[in-house]
């Protein structure tokens, strides 16, 4: 065998008939990640050597086309395919064991068309920087027709794409994780006073029996209405229910948010009402059905039905507004009655399902009455 300069040596290689060929081992690491055996097709060494040099030379050029490719792609090219089902994104997320509903997806493949692409879709990736998304993020704060919570949306969606641009080696660091979101003043939802939910939870102001149920249910374990909707028949055991289910619109039956299966403890009474809906509604899939046995009941006859339960216990519509109170505030009331009475935060997460101590602290809101213990102290500290 030969050694010849360039990163190639060359052999030969004998026929039945003819000619021994000549064959090309390339080792050159700039071109190859491993070394590559070709026939080169020629039986002089002289011929062998210059097909496999003009054939580096396509390598070398193939390769820096990708690296111009790669260095010049703009945020559009990148951008396709993205938000794909079964996308590379999509597929990552799910080997992490990090859910992601196709909803999910296909809403943030909508906000990349709206809103990504017609700003940033000319951009080169490299010559976004973080003083232009910064630009960007204010000039959309600063029309009125954008929500804060729009336009943080929208940084968040750049912020998961420039990221994974990082990860696919198209960019060294992402220039957006620089770029604070805009404030966005939380209205915080309203929450039932201990008396309203016992107030609430008298089923004789139901005239729907099953309505009474899920506001039973939800108060008791804080589950999120696409759970509720989501629960099935086989899921509801004699003291707990099971969580694995939750139902996302236009998709079906998926995993509850952020993978937040569960199995949540009721009590004996719980159980009794759910079995007397499932035998009177000869429900066989889905606990609370709606038009068909495998469809659940819409989510506004769910909250309608809550806000008219509301106005019989003392909290007309107005009253409700005022006071944010929504189908959603049950859960947070939920959270706030649980930690009010001591149970342990690690507990109350895996009720509600939520993962960090920061969303168990934000669905907290004490009343007043609350703090009587407080008081108490107050007083002791005044008679001493």
């Amino acid at each position: 065998m030969a050694q010849l300069n360039g990163g190639f040596s060359l052999y030969k290689r004998s026929r039945k008939s003819g000619k021994p060929v000549y064959y090309a081992k390339i080792f050159d690491p700039k071109l190859v990640e491993s070394e590559v055996r070709i026939s080169t097709g020629q039986t002089s060494k002289t011929a062998a050597a210059l097909w496999t040099q003009a054939y580096m030379e396509d390598l070398a050029n193939e390769e820096q086309r990708k690296r111009d490719e790669r260095l010049n792609i703009t945020m559009k090219k990148f951008a396709e395919g993205f938000w794909d089902h079964d996308g590379e994104y999509a597929n990552s997320r799910r080997a992490r064991l990090r859910t992601v509903s196709l909803g999910f997806l296909d809403n943030r493949a909508s906000l990349t068309k709206n809103h990504i692409i017609p700003y940033w879709g000319k951009y080169r990736l490299k010559d976004i920087t973080a003083r232009k998304v910064d630009r960007w993020v204010i000039d959309m704060a600063s029309d009125n027709r954008n929500a804060p919570a729009s336009v943080n949306q929208r940084l968040q969606v750049l912020k998961v794409m420039l990221d994974d641009a990082c990860r696919q080696e198209y960019l060294k660091e992402n220039p957006a994780q620089y770029v604070k979101p805009v404030a966005n003043k939380y209205r915080k939802k309203g929450v039932l006073s201990l008396d309203e939910v016992k107030e609430l939870l008298n089923y004789k102001i139901w005239p729907d029996y099953r309505q009474y149920a899920i506001n039973l249910l939800t108060l008791a374990t804080g589950i999120r209405i696409g759970e509720v909707r989501g629960l099935l028949v086989s899921q509801v055991q004699p003291d707990h229910v099971q969580i694995h289910t939750s139902w996302e619109e236009n998709y079906g039956l998926k995993e509850p948010k952020c993978g937040s299966t569960r199995d949540l403890p009721i009590s004996k009474y719980i159980y009794d009402v759910l079995q007397e809906v499932i035998s009177s509604t000869g429900a066989t899939n889905l606990v609370f059905y709606g038009k068909t046995l495998d469809t659940p009941m819409s989510k506004s006859y769910i909250e309608k039905s809550l806000y008219k339960a509301l106005k019989e216990i003392g909290i007309p519509e107005p009253v409700r507004k005022q006071r944010n109170i929504t189908f959603h505030s049950l859960r947070h009331t939920t959270n706030t009655i649980m930690r009010s009475v001591g149970i342990a935060d690690s507990k109350v997460r895996m009720m509600t399902g939520h993962r960090e101590e920061s969303m168990t602290e934000r669905y907290t809101h004490f009343r007043l009455e609350d703090f009587r213990e407080i008081e108490h102290v107050q007083l002791m500290m005044v008679n001493q």
